[in-house]
């Protein structure tokens, strides 16, 4: 519990780290610090190093694969996996693995101060029908996501207003005498240890298993501050509840932006249908869900195609079991979800043909030769739980903004034999010989995209080269991407153009129009292909000489140019892959920078959002103003009885539909009208039947925690959940509805 009083001013200034004293240290002594984490992880990461991740329940190498292997991407990443022979593949895969039970290790261990990037791939049987779907029992669900809610609380505390509170005489914040009086977070109010204590009271403690992904992201951002991306896989059973209940603590620990989506693998190229539920969460930024769509659609591929089988042979998966869903599928499609039970699957029609590992891994896109280690059984349980890299791909590289259809599209033709630009958007205005022919007032030019020697390699990366061939003209140019002016130009939205060389350049180019050689032409700034007609040109006349080209012959060269950048702009893809390789070689400095501005930019949004939330709060008060005064209006006289109506007589009257009540006096079952706040913090109002008794929660209110009334309404039969519930302050009064009317014996006057 909480011993001393902790503030800050911001979620994420929690963490007071002190400087470890690492100097003179010998190797022994860091290793020993640093265990079981990388020595280098203590210091903090070069200019161009790679992010560093953690991969929780990292399995065999999933994620790992899918950014190495498919997206080709360098990470800096150490996973965590309990389970030795998964570990041991994916080490000889090539991956890092501490082999220990997540829960074991400290979030705030100071070798994960500089931890960028957080994965969470937690055991998924206890949601799925596969498995006894413990977690679909509202009883292990509502014990869960208080489970999340103490995850907070050991991590950011409660927001503690400016001022005392009004429990100041108990309050270890208003009680410090050296308490400045601003507000913020409490900080911790409890360990870990006790965080994770009621999950013994879960049917399967594998349900708990998934609040590590809230225990350690918000402990790595409530110390340390530098974790900037979430990416979490999980079974597409996994109630929307649960995923909601993971969004609102990442919201309220000041993360910009956390959504998911259920992906079915085979809508990306995979011979195996295999949904699952992807949570991607960005501390400063938002998340592009539109990234994972892929602009074409990717080629699909049968079970057969993958591994090489005739025509119709059917999979038989639970010998002579007959099931609702049957005991096949035809490999002519993609196949069923793989599971671990695919050790056992065979041919229909010859029951000792049976799947090798290579066969199963294929068909979650592993390339062959993948090192699986351990038995039968553990390899294909392996298998059969891991993350489909090229599923890592597509997330890690939408999260990341790194484009990674085309690199998709190239694994795939790899480990399924399909061509690398089959369907794909890139180069599809080309043939297969990256030629395009472009139509100009001189008649066809053909443009082809080589890969030319006269490019030094430190340039290559981002140069793209074209061969140039046309009515009296042809040459090789090089287009190079180029920054505009635009502090926050991230990627450079231009591009430079070589059409030929002089003696102080590096890289030849040349070009030849009507028999003339161009000289010592280099054009800048260049956005779209109309920017040809604003260059002039100059033609070689001897050594060290030249002179303006002829009218006739600027014209045709303006003519080759456009055809050049026509065909170059086109390619969206490849533009985009050539300015990322440039902005990281040569424009660090400038990334620095647009980062420092953008900085400021949200330190000024932030500031305004505080003055928001000032004449939000004046505004609330000028509403409970008029209620005070409406409530203290004089109540209208009574009306006059009418004469000769008899003292004795007794009248039934109805009692009133409706009238404002307190939420403390309404039970369920009552018919209701209540207008608050719901789970995304938007004004609602619900009409309907209390579906269970009112509830005091703790909830996000404008980047504070506070008590509300939680009350779920709806139509009769209806299960509580997030989507029908709606909170209330303590004090607020709900409208009840008259829908079952009481007869009341009411005296008449």
């Amino acid at each position: 519990m909480l011993t001393a009083p902790f503030v800050l001013d911001t979620a994420g200034a929690l963490g007071t780290p002190e400087e470890l004293d690492l100097d003179n240290l010998s190797p022994e002594e860091l290793e020993k610090i640093a265990a079981p984490w990388p020595v280098h992880w203590l210091f903090p990461p070069k200019p161009g190093d790679p992010d560093r991740v953690v991969n929780l329940f990292a399995g065999p190498g999933g994620w790992d694969a899918g950014v190495r292997d498919v997206l080709e991407h360098d990470l800096d990443t150490v996973g965590v996996e309990v389970h030795k022979d998964a570990s041991a593949t994916a080490r000889a895969a090539g991956f890092r693995r501490i082999i220990a039970d997540v829960r074991s290790l400290d979030p705030k261990h100071p070798a994960l101060r500089w931890v960028r990037g957080l994965m969470v791939s937690a055991p998924c049987q206890c949601w799925t029908p596969a498995g006894k779907r413990a977690g679909q029992d509202p009883r292990n669900q509502e014990l869960l996501l208080d489970v999340f809610t103490a995850a907070f609380e050991a991590t950011f505390g409660h927001w503690h207003d400016s001022g005392p509170c009004w429990e100041q005489d108990e309050c270890l914040i208003c009680g410090d005498p050296d308490w400045d009086g601003y507000s913020g977070f409490t900080g911790p109010l409890l360990t870990l240890d006790e965080v994770r204590a009621p999950m013994a009271e879960l049917t399967d403690e594998r349900i708990g298993l998934i609040a590590e992904v809230l225990i350690w992201s918000l402990s790595l951002t409530a110390q340390w501050d530098n974790l900037r991306w979430l990416a979490m896989e999980q079974s597409s059973a996994l109630p929307e509840t649960i995923l909601d209940g993971i969004r609102e603590e990442l919201w309220s620990a000041d993360w910009c932006s956390a959504e998911y989506r259920v992906l079915d693998a085979v809508d990306y190229g995979l011979a195996s249908r295999r949904k699952r539920v992807f949570l991607m969460a960005a501390r400063h930024a938002y998340v592009d869900m539109a990234a994972l769509t892929p602009k074409a659609p990717l080629p699909t591929t049968t079970a057969a195609e993958a591994l090489g089988w005739p025509a119709g042979i059917r999979v038989n998966t639970r010998g002579v079991r007959k099931t609702a869903g049957g005991n096949c599928w035809s490999a002519d499609k993609p196949a069923t979800g793989i599971t671990s039970k695919i050790r056992g699957w065979y041919w229909e029609h010859d029951k000792d043909r049976k799947f090798s590992l290579d066969e199963a891994a294929l068909l979650v896109g592993f390339a062959p030769g993948y090192p699986w280690t351990g038995s039968r059984s553990s390899c294909t349980q392996q298998i059969g739980d891991v993350v489909a890299p090229p599923m890592g791909c597509v997330v890690i590289g939408s999260l990341l903004r790194e484009p990674w259809e085309h690199k998709l599209r190239i694994h795939l033709s790899k480990i399924y034999g399909h061509p690398a630009d089959h369907s794909s958007p890139k180069e599809s205005h080309m043939n297969g010989t990256n030629t395009t022919e472009v139509e100009t007032e001189y008649g066809k030019v053909t443009v082809r995209r080589v890969a030319s020697d006269t490019v030094p390699k430190n340039k290559r990366d981002w140069t793209i080269s074209y061969e140039v061939t046309g009515p009296r003209m042809k040459g090789l140019v090089h287009v190079q991407p180029q920054f505009r002016t635009d502090d926050f130009e991230v990627l450079p939205s231009q591009v430079a153009v070589m059409m030929s060389s002089n003696r102080y350049s590096d890289t030849h180019a040349e070009f030849t129009v009507n028999g003339v050689e161009l000289d010592d032409t280099q054009l800048f700034h260049i956005a779209e292909p109309s920017d040809a007609q604003r260059f002039d040109f100059w033609r070689r006349t001897g050594e060290h000489r030249r002179s303006e080209l002829s009218d006739a012959g600027t014209a045709r060269t303006r003519a080759g140019l456009r055809a050049v950048l026509e065909t170059h702009f086109a390619d969206e893809l490849l533009v985009h892959d050539q300015a990322t390789a440039y902005a990281r070689a040569r424009h660090r400095s400038r990334t620095f920078e647009t980062r420092r501005s953008l900085e400021a930019k949200i330190a000024e949004a932030e500031e305004l959002e505080q003055t928001i939330e000032g004449i939000r709060h004046r505004l609330g008060l000028l509403g409970d103003l008029e209620e005070i005064a409406a409530a203290q209006r004089p109540a209208a006289p009574p009306e006059d009885v009418p004469e000769g109506t008899p003292a004795d007589v007794v009248e039934l009257k109805p009692e009133p539909e409706s009238g404002e009540v307190p939420i403390e006096a309404l039970r369920a079952g009552d018919r209701v009208r209540a207008t608050g706040n719901n789970t995304l913090g938007r004004t609602v109002t619900r009409d309907g039947v209390l579906l269970t008794e009112p509830k005091m929660a703790t909830v996000q209110d404008w980047g504070k925690r506070v008590k509300k009334w939680r009350l779920y309404i709806d139509e009769p039969g209806a299960d509580p959940t997030r989507s029908n519930s709606v909170t209330l302050w303590p004090d607020a009064t709900v409208e009840r509805l008259g829908a079952e009317r009481q007869l009341a014996l009411v005296a008449a006057a």
